[in-house]
């Protein structure tokens, strides 16, 4: 009777283990699942998106290219902002790293999900496009306007990226800062950068959106220029922020300091008195 007690005891000791372990397992594949592929499949689509889109817009040919761009953006940054930040861009992936808001792991997933996501949407918008317009429009890619030099091209796009980058880190990130309705002022930046800039380089403010169309059209001339100017744009735009604008929680220097400027005793849609 003993032997059999101690037999069955052990199986049931057994069999708590083993669905103990089963379900460990199933939360680490929920875990991985939620942090890892979903984020990075919600990269993947917005990205693809976006690019078809912003290719499409410039067989129009139309003076509302940027905005169609800035409003894609508000619209995409919305539907994956609850779920992958909708960063949509390696260069805001890349500020947002050096902010310190996401893990290096997350955010290779998330630039190469972004740049397969262009891949595919320059793809699409290939497939749909009459054959004449495209090779017209060198398949969506960007180029260089008339005259203007590499060093020119470059820092445009520094600018200009640091402004969108700066933006979302801004809006989106900042503990103090960011806001509900931060897909609005990054569309907007977006839409202005490529306004601003767009007789310069074509406006790209991100390397995926140049990428996708330059390996679907094979049109790789100066191509280079719109990985250089995004990625220092997100590393200057970074460094304001860690330095200069961040909340005391992300500051490189002065962490944790209780000092607080005045102004934040101003609540969002208050009306502050002037003097």
């Amino acid at each position: 009777m003993e032997g059999n007690s101690s037999k069955s005891t052990e199986k049931g000791t057994n069999g708590t283990a083993e669905k103990r372990s089963s379900v460990s397992s199933s939360r680490k594949q929920s875990s991985v699942f939620m942090k890892y592929v979903r984020p990075c499949f919600a990269e993947f689509l917005v990205v693809l998106i976006f690019v078809f889109v912003g290719v499409c817009s410039v067989a129009n040919a139309s003076s509302f290219i940027p905005l169609v761009h800035g409003l894609a953006i508000i619209v995409l940054a919305f539907l994956a902002g609850g779920i992958s930040g909708g960063h949509i861009n390696p260069a805001v992936t890349l500020g947002v790293l050096l902010a310190g808001a996401i893990s290096p792991l997350l955010a290779l997933g998330y630039v190469l999900s972004q740049l397969l996501g262009a891949i595919v949407g320059a793809g699409f918008a290939r497939v749909v496009l009459a054959k004449v317009v495209y090779e017209n429009i060198n398949g969506g890619a960007h180029s260089l306007g008339t005259d203007v030099t590499i060093g020119s091209a470059i820092l445009a796009e520094i600018l200009a990226t640091s402004l969108l980058v700066l933006t979302v880190l801004m809006t989106a990130v900042d503990s103090k800062n960011k806001v509900p309705i931060a897909p609005l002022p990054i569309g907007f930046s977006v839409a202005v950068g490529i306004y601003g800039i767009g007789s310069v380089t074509g406006g790209s403010l991100n390397p995926a959106r140049s990428f996708g169309p330059a390996v679907m059209g094979s049109y790789w001339s100066d191509h280079y220029v719109y990985w250089v100017g995004p990625i220092l744009g997100a590393i200057l735009a970074s460094a304001i922020y860690r330095i200069v604008l961040a909340s005391p929680d992300r500051l490189l220097f002065c962490k944790g300091s209780n000092v607080q400027p005045s102004h934040t005793d101003v609540e969002l849609g208050s009306t502050a008195r002037l003097p």
